[in-house]
């Protein structure tokens, strides 16, 4: 190989590789941006949080035993929409991960720039709310510029108890008291039949 044509191959060759790249930095754009929870919403219960609020667009609630977590960009003009969410939560048991994405579930979906998860709170046997999820990491995947993502807002879960009947009201009567009006309503009872009894006898006789 003489060296005109070699130094033809190795320019095609260099050609080809800067081709490639090119073509690469479309797809790998595309993967996203991958940002982070703003670090002073973390560390939370749903019921501890600031900001409760619910809507039947992200989440609905409230819900008997569920809390509902609901995600925001701050500056969706920049930011764009959610991709994906990877959403870290301390339970009773250990740590939880959860992941939303662009599929919607049931208890979970993104909506543009904001994003829903319910979680569960547990209940007791007595109906109080036990081993509520706590908010520990989140990280997101967004079509816009870098920045940080907020937890926006919680509703949280209600507790399961049946509503208790109506309490009574007064004093209560027992002991002597109760025998007292006991005995003597059987008291007025007799006379009374003893009063209809000579009524009939003199209507009888009449």
């Amino acid at each position: 190989m003489t060296k005109p044509s070699f130094t033809r191959l190795a320019g095609a060759a260099a050609l080809a590789a800067v081709i490639s790249l090119g073509s690469a930095a479309p797809a790998m754009a595309g993967g996203g941006t991958t940002i982070n929870i703003d670090p002073a919403d973390t560390g939370t219960t749903a019921a501890a949080f600031g900001t409760h609020a619910c809507d039947p667009n992200l989440g609905g609630g409230p819900f008997q035993a569920e809390d509902v977590w609901v995600f925001a960009l701050p500056a969706a003009k920049q930011q764009g929409t959610f991709t994906s969410l990877t959403i870290e939560f301390a339970t009773e048991g250990g740590p939880v991960t959860e992941t939303i994405t662009t599929t919607p579930a049931a208890d979970r979906a993104i909506v543009g720039d904001r994003a829903w998860i319910r979680t569960p709170a547990g209940l007791s046997s007595t109906g109080e709310l036990v081993n509520p999820f706590a908010l520990t990491n989140a990280t997101a995947v967004i079509t816009g510029t870098d920045g940080t993502f907020d937890l926006a807002q919680t509703c949280p879960a209600t507790g399961g108890t049946a509503s208790p009947g109506l309490p009574a009201t007064g004093a209560g009567i027992s002991g002597p008291t109760l025998g007292k009006l006991v005995a003597g309503g059987g008291s007025l009872m007799v006379i009374g039949l003893v009063l209809l009894l000579a009524q009939r006898r003199r209507r009888f006789v009449t």
